[in-house]
């Protein structure tokens, strides 16, 4: 008897063993598949990224509040801010990018994109979207496209614009001229702004023109031409009479006094509280974007509304969905995938975007834009829905632009709109000059 208790005692002993070293062997299998990166829900490991991003001072307050809420939901993160001002920001990442050190997360721009894509410095995000770690199961294709190149995903939009126009419909009531609506043409354009002028009394016109490089993207766009070639290496438009034609219609209001006189706008630049709309000075803005609307009408101090551009009586839709900006990925990461779950969360968290309201631009998800939409200021209310309704006259946006595009549309400021306001070119003059100019800043490319 006692032999046989001593047998079931050893026996108990090495079944509890082989337990415990059943247990042990699974905590070190599972500790090997976090270190693999195929155990996403493990916390052990600590991560440090580092976010790069230009803006104002409003949204770097706004940012740095959400890497708080995101590290505060994963303590085994830390992200480590970088931000500047627009000026000075791509000279730091062209630094950054030769000494191999970009960020694990970088706000691109629609500009750039195809540039950084191009030498191998974006991560492609398609199989962190196939993986569910990006979710981007509530976005419309329409908001996804613009970052994507060769069918691959490298830049998650997080504001989406739409070229626009700001109107002062008080102003169209008092004048008794019919205010726009969706669908109008250039020609009704000229005719109501030069009924603005006439009737709004001296110092006052119809609108502020623009002659700039956005606007002729537009005309071009109706049609069915892009300003470059697929390859970017020469115009993509082969008449300058188009040209010559969008020009034209800029020179004609400015004769007939429907437009401002250059002394009126040139001096505002980009500062809101100059826009001659601001200050009633013109009832039209012609040179805007959606998400400008709630400072030029804090500016304005009064309700200020956003028009679609002329169509093109036959053309093409002009209009499409702008990535106002977006967060990309560097290759240079080490943590890729925790740098798109973050990307996931700045997407997808009501929470988040609470805090962002929207300053970038219209978020992309769904759930997320309807519900800043409820709780939005009549200004920003305006401008969600004026997105939706660049959403209905718009079709795919055209690919981003190539190198040298920076110098082309300084160019085109300089030595096409400039001259054409003030009078010192004729827009066959100006056609032929831009063509000339342009072609052997894009003959680098080839």
């Amino acid at each position: 008897m006692m032999r046989q208790k001593w047998s079931q005692m050893g026996f108990m002993c090495l079944f509890i063993f082989m337990i415990g070293f059943m247990a042990a062997c699974s905590s070190d299998n599972q500790s090997a598949e976090t270190s693999n990166g195929t155990d996403t829900e493990s916390t052990d490991e600590k991560v440090e990224l580092r976010m790069l991003w230009w803006g104002s001072q409003d949204r770097h307050d706004r940012t740095l509040e959400v890497i708080d809420l995101y590290m505060e939901e994963n303590p085994h993160v830390t992200i480590s801010p970088e931000f500047t001002g627009w000026d000075g920001y791509w000279e730091k990442m062209a630094t950054q990018a030769a000494g191999e050190n970009l960020p694990d997360i970088i706000q691109m721009d629609y500009k750039y994109l195809a540039e950084y894509a191009g030498k191998d410095l974006l991560a492609d995000l398609t199989p962190f979207v196939e993986s569910g770690v990006l979710d981007l199961s509530d976005v419309e294709d329409t908001y996804i496209d613009g970052g994507k190149l060769n069918d691959q995903l490298f830049a998650v939009n997080i504001g989406a614009n739409a070229f626009a126009m700001a109107v002062d419909n008080a102003m169209f009531e008092e004048a008794g001229v019919p205010k726009l609506e969706p669908g109008y043409t250039w020609d009704e354009l000229k005719e109501r702004a030069k009924q603005l002028s006439d009737n709004l009394g001296e110092g006052v016109y119809g609108v502020q023109p623009n002659a700039g490089i956005m606007a002729f993207k537009h005309y071009l766009r109706q049609h069915n031409k892009w300003v470059y070639s697929e390859d970017g290496t020469e115009l993509g438009y082969e008449d300058d009479q188009l040209l010559v034609d969008f020009l034209q219609i800029t020179v004609d209001m400015l004769e007939s006094g429907a437009a401002a006189p250059p002394d009126v706008f040139m001096t505002a630049g980009a500062n809101v509280e100059q826009f001659p709309i601001v200050n009633e000075e013109t009832a039209v803005a012609m040179d805007v974007h959606s998400n400008q609307l709630i400072a030029i009408e804090s500016a304005a101090g009064r309700p200020l509304d956003l028009m679609l551009h002329p169509s093109l009586e036959g053309g093409e839709l002009g209009h499409y969905i702008k990535p106002g900006q977006f967060l990309s990925v560097s290759t240079h990461s080490k943590e890729q995938e925790e740098a798109a779950k973050f990307i996931s969360f700045f997407t997808n968290s009501i929470e988040a975007n609470e805090i962002l309201n929207a300053e970038r631009g219209v978020p992309i998800a769904g759930k997320v834009r309807e519900h800043l939409k409820e709780n939005a200021s009549d200004a920003g209310k305006k401008m969600f829905e004026y997105v939706e309704l660049a959403q209905e006259y718009s079709r795919e946006i055209d690919p981003p632009d190539p190198q040298g595009s920076t110098e082309i549309e300084s160019l085109f400021e300089n030595e096409v709109a400039d001259p054409i306001y003030y009078g010192e070119i004729t827009p066959e003059e100006a056609a032929e000059n831009f063509r000339a100019k342009a072609s052997e800043i894009l003959a680098k490319n080839k």
